[in-house]
């Protein structure tokens, strides 16, 4: 990156900084110009999906609840220099304070058993940070079960989604169990999605290798034994696998992009079709949004809003000419083509 590359890349986080700050309180045409801003510039969707998703590493009530507070974390948001001009409430000063002191007081050595089980409701995301300072993610509708031991680290994830951030320890193995196949790995980071009868392992960074789960950790999650050949995935490789096949492809650009927004509670659309739309917002909400012709369901669809929001989706929707939204009930949406 060359130093122009480096002040274009300083400038979009500032303005991310300015968009994420005020966020909640969007009107309507601020939310226009916001999803305007995201496409003005490669740079800008980036910035704003990293800067979201570090900002919900300071979910002070979440950490609180769940784990310790990272220090680096809070310090690397005290030292923003627009952070720092902007006032912050008397309060809210004192509680970041607050955490970085907790943070250093708190930290501990990793013991070596540990179990804890986690799940998200629909609509819903966690983030978790173990014992060993790895960080588990789960995603809307998700369960995972977290089993230390001495010698190995594993979560058996039962449901959904997860993405995992794992802290090396080269004699603990981290291992990541789902469907037929392990996920193992040292020091990296890479998702996990059990769609259906489907699991896809996306990597982020670093290198993964998926094995065969063995009996004993299928019977653990339940799951039918299934053939499997070792994989090695390297960052930006994709596998999908079920009972009896598995596929390794490039990860798109725009997949990235929506693993990282969901991981802040926001879902991300660059050009997906309206149907994909639907199909993964459903994901979040117990409405039910269904598409009365099938070529509506071909128009693509461009924003970024938080997960479960239904109304700024349909505002989204209905702002294209051809598209009109009836509200057949409380918990029912259709979408039907607007009469000329």
């Amino acid at each position: 990156m060359n130093q122009r590359d480096d002040v274009q890349a300083s400038c979009a986080e500032d303005e991310a900084l300015n968009w994420l700050v005020d966020f909640e309180n969007l009107t309507p045409d601020e939310r226009e110009q916001f999803n305007a801003w995201l496409d003005a510039r490669p740079e800008n969707r980036p910035a704003f999906a990293k800067l979201q998703q570090e900002w919900g590493q300071l979910d002070v009530l979440r950490q609180l609840e769940t784990d310790t507070p990272d220090p680096e974390v809070v310090n690397k948001w005290l030292q923003r220099r627009r952070w720092r001009r902007r006032t912050l409430p008397l309060a809210a000063a004192a509680g970041l304070a607050a955490i970085a002191v907790l943070a250093m007081l708190l930290l501990q050595p990793p013991s070596g058993h540990y179990e804890a089980t986690f799940q998200t409701a629909l609509g819903e995301y966690q983030q978790h940070r173990l014992p060993d300072n790895s960080v588990v993610t789960l995603n809307t509708d998700s369960q995972a079960r977290i089993v230390y031991s001495d010698d190995a680290r594993r979560v058996y994830l039962l449901q959904g989604e997860a993405h995992f951030d794992i802290a090396p320890q080269s004699a603990r193995p981290f291992s990541v169990i789902a469907g037929s196949g392990t996920v193992r790995a040292v020091g990296t980071a890479f998702n996990v999605y059990l769609r259906g009868e489907v699991v896809e392992v996306t990597v982020t960074e670093g290198v993964v290798e998926v094995l065969p789960a063995t009996v004993k950790e299928e019977q653990a999650q339940d799951a039918r034994p299934a053939k499997l050949a070792p994989q090695t995935l390297a960052q930006g490789d994709k596998l999908a696998y079920g009972e009896t096949q598995a596929a390794v492809s490039r990860v798109e650009p725009r997949e990235l992009a929506r693993q990282r927004a969901w991981q802040g509670g926001m879902l991300d659309f660059q050009g997906e079709t309206l149907a994909e739309v639907i199909a993964e917002a459903g994901r979040y909400t117990p409405t039910r949004i269904t598409i009365d012709d099938p070529e509506l369901g071909n128009l693509h669809v461009t924003g970024y809003f938080r997960a479960g929001d239904v109304e700024t989706l349909l505002r989204l929707i209905e702002s294209n000419e051809r598209v009109t939204i009836l509200r057949e009930a409380a918990d029912h949406v259709r979408i039907a083509a607007r009469a000329d």
